[in-house]
């Protein structure tokens, strides 16, 4: 599968976005700082993305300033103005209601559209996404503000350390590399301190899309944390946390990535509109988990229940399919089409 390159313009300057595959949209909102072709010559990137694009037509964007977009960047970025230019790049794509995925500093704009415009959001998937930065004190912040702009080499490789802490050396290299083809020190660092300083905790309460929040426990640059208040501010979010360290989520293991992903991405109605179901819809959406291979206490801080409730809700869901094993009933229920 190859990408295809094209430009929309937001105020007379050229964005520059990727599309892959057929189907709904994927639309991708901008990490720190990214470049479509540069990215898209990392295999465990580019695998990532044409997973998801054999069911989905994944859009992903250069920000302004950022990789192949015009690299002038004349003021300094602002949630608004970004979230501006993923409208644009939306009504370029064709403009249908579509499923954002946010990796860690995008959700800030993300969530901004998505409040400006819930009718063309069907869905929101967070990564290691937070609501705001402020166990960051300023001094630290402005500090590593500085320290971008001024030692940009250094800087991208520290950050890079930081974002795949388990990465090998040339894991390392390539990333830092790739921060220093994707943007100058100055624009960098101006997105940097956008993410640094930007609180969304107002505005998350008003998204109202279904929500998935995946987190990794030992993610370092984002701690697992915010994760978690990220979710507890959404109104209709699920919060997943995965294993391993990585801030990007095509590193690290995949299973429980992709296996959260179908999970939440599948359009199937719920089975709460089947009147022929013996389950409730919350014992449904239990059942869903089951059947992706979570544990007790996964989905129970997935959907924010206690243990014991969800022990009682799997023995009911036994009781009523007539099976006496987890596996066994979400065979059934998959099968019947319950789930």
């Amino acid at each position: 599968m190859e990408q295809e390159i094209r430009f929309c313009e937001l105020d007379g300057r050229r964005i520059a976005y990727a599309t892959l595959g057929e189907g709904p949209l994927l639309l991708f909102a901008p990490r720190w700082i990214t470049h479509l072709e540069d990215e898209w010559e990392e295999p465990r990137f580019r695998s990532f993305i044409e997973e998801l694009a054999r069911s989905y037509r994944v859009v992903r964007y250069d920000r302004l300033g950022v990789g192949l977009s015009d690299r002038d960047l004349p003021e300094p970025p602002t949630v608004e103005s970004e979230a501006r230019a993923l409208d644009v790049v939306h009504r370029a794509s064709g403009d249908e209601p579509a499923v954002l995925f946010a990796c860690a500093c995008a959700g800030l704009s993300a969530s901004h559209f998505a409040t400006q415009e819930p009718a063309r959001i069907r869905k929101v998937v967070f990564f290691g996404g937070f609501a705001a930065r402020d166990d960051i004190p300023d001094a630290t912040r402005r500090s590593l503000v500085d320290f971008v702009r001024t030692n940009w080499p250094l800087a991208s490789q520290m950050l890079a350390g930081l974002f795949v802490p388990h990465g090998s050396g040339d894991d390392i290299d390539w990333l830092s590399r790739h921060k220093r083809r994707s943007a100058d020190a100055e624009v960098a660092a101006a997105f940097l301190d956008l993410a640094l300083t930007t609180d969304q905790r107002d505005v998350l309460p008003l998204v109202t899309a279904p929500a998935l929040v995946l987190h990794r426990r030992g993610d370092r640059a984002v701690p697992m944390r915010h994760g978690r208040e990220l979710a507890s501010l959404l109104p209709n979010a699920r919060f997943v946390p995965l294993g391993g360290d990585s801030l990007l989520p095509w590193m690290d293991e995949q299973r429980d990535v992709r296996r959260a992903l179908a999970g939440f991405l599948d359009d199937a109605p719920p089975v709460a509109t089947n009147g022929d179901s013996p389950l409730t819809g919350r014992e449904t959406e239990v059942l869903r988990l089951v059947a992706s291979g979570h544990s007790n206490r996964e989905i129970a801080s997935s959907l924010v229940l206690s243990e014991h409730t969800v022990h009682r809700h799997v023995a009911n869901i036994l009781r009523k399919l007539q099976q006496s094993t987890r596996a066994a009933a979400a065979a059934q229920a998959t099968r019947a089409g319950l789930i």
